[in-house]
C-alpha cells in the first residue's frame, strides 16, 4: 500500500513540474513578457557591446575569408541553437558576435584551416516596447494559407498577430480562428510562455485595439476547429 500511495505522489508530483514548464498568461500580460530579452540597448556610441548580444529571432551573418562557401545568414530559432557550417552546433543566445566568431574560428582552425578570418554580424536586430523588429522571423502554423516561417517587414511599425495572419494567407475554412495561440520562448528555452487569443472577433468586429504585437522567434500556431459530420 505504502509503494501505491508513494507512486502515486510521484506521478502528481512528474505532473505538476511539466504543469510548469509553459506558464499561461492574458494576451495583455502576454506582451510584457521576455522583456530583459528582447530589449536591446541601442544607445550610446558603437562601443557599446550589448548591441551585439545575439538573442532570439534575430539574422546572425557569419563569414570566412578563407572558404566564401561557408558565408551564410542564419535565422536564431527559439532554441537558440545553430547547426553552423563546417563548425558544428552551437547554442549561441547570449553571446556577442565577437565570442561567436572566436568559437567558430577555433573550431575551423582545428579541423579545416590553418588559419581562419572569422566575420560575425547581426543582420536584422531588434526593437523597442512596442514589439516591433527589423528582419526578425516568426513561425506559423496550422490552418492558414501559407503556414512556415514569415519574414517580419523591416518597416518600424508594430507587426501584430492579425497582421501576421493575413501575411501567412489568412484563415482556412477548418481553422479555429477564436482560439489562435502563441507561443514565446525566454533566455533561449529557459521560460516558455502562451496565451491565446480571439483574431476572429479582432478581425470581424474591429477591435484593432485588443490586438497583440509579435515578436521575432514567436510561434503562432492556429489550430483546426472540432467538425462532427454526425
Amino acid at each position: 500500500m505504502y509503494r501505491i500511495i508513494a507512486m502515486v505522489g510521484m506521478v502528481g508530483l512528474l505532473a505538476a513540474c511539466r504543469s510548469n514548464e509553459t506558464i499561461y498568461l492574458s494576451p495583455k500580460a502576454f506582451q510584457e513578457v521576455c522583456k530583459d530579452v528582447a530589449e536591446l540597448d541601442t544607445s550610446g556610441d558603437a562601443s557599446n557591446t550589448q548591441k551585439n548580444v545575439i538573442g532570439t529571432g534575430m539574422q546572425v551573418s557569419v563569414a570566412v575569408a578563407e572558404d566564401a562557401s561557408l558565408n551564410r545568414v542564419y535565422p536564431v530559432p527559439p532554441g537558440c541553437m545553430l547547426d553552423l557550417a563546417a563548425a558544428g552546433r552551437i547554442k549561441v543566445c547570449g553571446l556577442t558576435t565577437d565570442e561567436l566568431a572566436t568559437k567558430i574560428k577555433a573550431t575551423l582552425e582545428r579541423d579545416y584551416f590553418t588559419h581562419a578570418t572569422v566575420t560575425v554580424t547581426i543582420e536584422g536586430t531588434q526593437g523597442g516596447v512596442t514589439g516591433s523588429f527589423t528582419n526578425g522571423v516568426v513561425y506559423v502554423l496550422g490552418e492558414v494559407g501559407r503556414p512556415g516561417p514569415l519574414q517580419l517587414p523591416t518597416m518600424d511599425e508594430s507587426f501584430t498577430l492579425t497582421k501576421l495572419i493575413i501575411a501567412a494567407g489568412g484563415f482556412t475554412t477548418f481553422a479555429r480562428g477564436n482560439h489562435v495561440r502563441i507561443i514565446r520562448y525566454c533566455g533561449g528555452a529557459e521560460r516558455k510562455y502562451e496565451t491565446h487569443v480571439d483574431v476572429e472577433r479582432i478581425m470581424k468586429n474591429g477591435e484593432f485595439e485588443d490586438d497583440l504585437p509579435v515578436r521575432a522567434g514567436d510561434w503562432v500556431i492556429v489550430p483546426q476547429k472540432f467538425v462532427s459530420f454526425f
